[in-house]
């Protein structure tokens, strides 16, 4: 009777794991939909002409904020990830959400001149610089090991949805309240979507005991299935293992994939930018040129659930490449003429590239250098990220200004991507572990 009151109390515990595991998910999942991407880069777009046509302030200076943005979030990003490996993903996500929506209060109560909001939108990236991918890999690495490139997928999915209602909603309220109140509505929903979600739904991971102890019951309970139908855990575990970033920046594949991420976030970058703002200037009002940014998100969450299961069955660099090259092609489409036919072909394409490319660097991160200091080395190739992204913009609004179209423009991004491409492809299968 003891032995089988034991039995259904550990299957119980495995059960509770597994549904903390999802619960995970879940929590890290909302927060990405309102991480500084959606809120904050990827509307920016929508924005652009409305402030313009209100304000007068020159196009080519106020996206040169998405440029300070990104560079004080990249540089954040060091700081970031130590911080999330020493006091975990929950307690920094507790403050990311917030101060995320406390900047987005300043721009829309305070810019009162170009400058102020460059500086206020800057900042806001400053703020919301823990409400990153870094944060939230970090929560989901922690309890899984088989599956992690789907379970990624799923957790950063939801950023795709915020592309995809975010640009669209953001239009609707300029067009409403204004976009100084469309900031201020912004702030609002970053708060109510973040607080609830980070205290009911995000844990940290168990640690060592309590994990080799969830493993075993998991394992007596399914008849030595359980360790694969579970799936949560066991990288409390490999935690214990993996590169220093000291170790880490010394490594050939550190720099490739530095190189890699930095030149395809500047491809995505400035194609989310760009594309609402083109069809601006093809004769569509905001709300109609929002609507492409929707197809970006659907195209960004099909490449964040699909791409992220693919990295559990397919050599990583090869599949990215396919991703970055698609991309490159998108460009070709813009290349071939500004029309409803080419732009939402290029919004699929690139679209579905930025939904693949964190998934990719935070599988390829955790895989390459290990995860005991995932934090500090996702956050240090992040900082490459995140200052192509915010190159993007601010190279694509100085291209149109000096040549008067983006042609140029477009050719340069589809070269980056395939550079990008050739530079992923210089991993090999045993920087991964693999044999040669």
């Amino acid at each position: 009777m003891n032995v089988l009151s034991r039995s259904r109390g550990e299957e119980r515990d495995a059960g509770a794991t597994r549904g903390t595991a999802v619960a995970v998910v879940a929590g890290a999942g909302l927060n990405m939909l309102v991480n500084t991407g959606p809120v904050l880069l990827f509307s920016f777009g929508v924005f652009v002409k409305p402030i313009v046509a209100e304000t007068g302030w020159s196009q080519t200076g106020i996206s040169s904020a998405v440029l300070y943005g990104q560079i004080l979030l990249a540089l954040c990003g060091p700081l970031t990830g130590p911080a999330v490996d020493r006091f975990g993903a929950r307690r920094v996500a507790r403050f990311a959400g917030p101060l995320l929506g406390l900047g987005l209060t300043m721009v829309g109560l305070l810019s009162k001149s170009a400058d102020s909001f460059v500086l206020f939108f800057a900042l806001s990236f400053l703020l919301g610089a823990a409400q990153v991918p870094v944060t939230y890999v970090k929560a989901v690495a922690g309890w899984y090991d088989g599956h992690l490139g789907l379970a990624l997928g799923c957790a950063l999915m939801l950023s795709g949805l915020g592309v995809a209602i975010l640009p669209p909603l953001s239009a609707a309220l300029i067009e409403m309240v204004g976009w100084r109140g469309a900031y201020l509505c912004l702030a609002g929903f970053v708060w109510l979507v973040s607080v609830p979600s980070v205290q009911w739904l995000l844990h940290e991971a168990p640690g060592r005991s309590r994990v080799q102890a969830a493993i075993t019951r998991a394992v007596s309970a399914s008849g030595g299935a359980g360790v694969v139908a579970v799936s949560v855990a066991t990288p409390a575990m490999s935690e214990l293992s993996g590169l220093p970033l000291r170790a880490a920046v010394r490594t050939r594949a550190f720099w490739l994939m530095a190189l890699a991420f930095f030149l395809i976030s500047v491809v995505v970058g400035a194609g989310t930018w760009v594309l609402p703002v083109v069809l601006s200037d093809y004769g569509l009002k905001a709300r109609q040129g929002a609507f492409v940014m929707t197809i970006v998100g659907v195209a960004m969450m099909a490449g964040r659930l699909g791409f992220g299961a693919l990295l559990d069955r397919f050599f990583a660099p090869r599949i990215t490449a396919m991703v970055f090259i698609g991309a490159a092609l998108g460009y070709l489409c813009l290349l071939a003429g500004i029309s409803l036919i080419t732009v939402p072909i290029a919004a699929i394409l690139i679209g579905f590239a930025l939904g693949s490319e964190v998934d990719a660097l935070a599988f390829m991160t955790s895989r390459v250098f290990g995860r005991r200091h995932l934090g500090a080395i996702y956050g240090s190739l992040m900082f490459c990220f995140s200052v192509g992204l915010g190159c993007g913009p601010a190279l694509f609004a100085q291209i149109d200004a000096h040549t008067g179209d983006y042609r140029a423009a477009f050719w340069s991004a589809a070269a980056a991507a395939v550079i990008a491409a050739l530079a992923i492809c210089g991993l090999r299968a045993r920087d991964f572990g693999f044999p040669p």
